[in-house]
């Protein structure tokens, strides 16, 4: 477990250097004043608008984040030949993976407090937005996001850094259609739109439950079944991921 930390502590420190970090938090603390701009020209929406865009914001550049920091995981290792260094040590390659993974997720975590606070921070000069709903959905995104780092990192030991990209934003793209792509399948009526539909929602993930951004926009109560059935969700699927990427890395043969 120590070995596992201390990789997750040179994941972060690496994460909080990258320059990219500081200017996409830039970007979005600016789209959320923005947003508090547009607000005040639509009256009587009580601070929806900053609460929507701004979480939207959040989302789509944590993403971003997520994607980057993810797919260079590994090939940036590589590059330098510290991982040679590592995996010389009495470090197992699962253990190299946990702790790049629990290092990434943490960096995100953090990103998602800061974030999350500038927003919380405009939206109430407007109109202070519900703080339960609000902090269950920055929660649910941090899930969402913490299971695209294991998509990324399962890319990542078995493909080059651009590859790996474009697949994980590929899943993300598509793991926010499948419900609808499901639900026009079974509409169709056809057999085979119906089988590749259905594929695609089992075999993909479901990113839409942790979509919670209507709670905080139209203040609903926030469904804590519906919580419980996401965790459930992304730590098994999470899991699968993590043993399919293990497998392939162990397999690896780093010369």
């Amino acid at each position: 477990m120590k070995r596992i930390v201390a990789i997750a502590q040179v994941t972060w420190r690496e994460a909080v250097r990258n320059r990219i970090l500081y200017s996409l938090l830039f970007f979005v603390v600016l789209m959320v004043v923005i947003a508090a701009v547009l607000d005040q020209m639509t009256m009587g929406q009580n601070g929806r608008v900053v609460a929507d865009i701004g979480l939207l914001l959040i989302h789509v550049f944590g993403a971003l984040i997520t994607i980057f920091l993810g797919v260079a995981v590994i090939s940036r290792e590589i590059a330098r030949k510290t991982l040679y260094v590592v995996l010389a040590k009495p470090v197992g390659r699962l253990e190299f993976l946990a702790g790049k993974l629990l290092g990434l997720t943490a960096t995100l975590a953090v990103l998602m407090l800061v974030m999350g606070a500038c927003l919380f921070a405009v939206a109430s000069l407007f109109a202070v937005p519900p703080p339960l709903q609000f902090a269950w959905s920055l929660f649910l995104t941090w899930v969402e996001l913490s299971l695209l780092c294991a998509v990324a990192l399962l890319f990542s030991v078995s493909t080059g850094p651009f590859l790996s990209g474009m697949f994980t934003l590929g899943v993300l793209v598509i793991g926010h259609l499948t419900p609808g792509l499901r639900e026009m399948g079974v509409r169709s009526g056809d057999a085979l739109v119906r089988g590749v539909t259905s594929a695609l929602y089992y075999l993909l993930p479901n990113l839409e439950l942790f979509n919670r951004k209507q709670e905080v926009t139209y203040r609903l109560p926030v469904d804590w079944g519906h919580t419980g059935f996401a965790l459930l969700y992304a730590l098994a699927y999470g899991a699968m991921l993590f043993a399919a990427a293990g497998i392939i890395f162990s397999r690896r043969d780093f010369r």
